[in-house]
């Protein structure tokens, strides 16, 4: 299993012009071979897209508290930046493609 956080963003312009940016983060989390990939290939600053299902859990923690967590339960991802224009991340020369195509193993979980 992998645990890991994404950030979305969005950028506006709001009623008087001012540009306006929002981030929201998301728990994602993936099983089996996909969590491997995840594990090796998912930095900070890497672009992917995910599709899964939401999962919503509920605990109480050590004071009495009841907590609520809404988690996305990955079924699939893919890398949309080429290696080498992941921020520095990724390996040159690895033959990633243009297109940011992954790896056949990283079509499902």
């Amino acid at each position: 299993m992998t645990r890991l956080r994404l950030a979305t963003n969005r950028a506006w312009r709001d009623n008087e012009g001012a540009l306006q940016e929002e981030a929201e983060y998301h728990t994602i989390i993936t099983f089996g071979r996909l969590a491997e990939v995840c594990a090796a290939y998912c930095v900070k600053g890497r672009r992917i897209f995910v599709e899964g299902r939401l999962r919503t859990r509920e605990w109480v923690d050590g004071v009495g508290v009841t907590k609520v967590t809404t988690e996305i339960v990955a079924d699939s991802m893919k890398l949309l930046d080429r290696r080498d224009e992941a921020n520095g991340h990724g390996r040159e020369g690895d033959g990633a493609e243009d297109d940011g195509a992954t790896q056949p193993a990283l079509a499902s979980a």
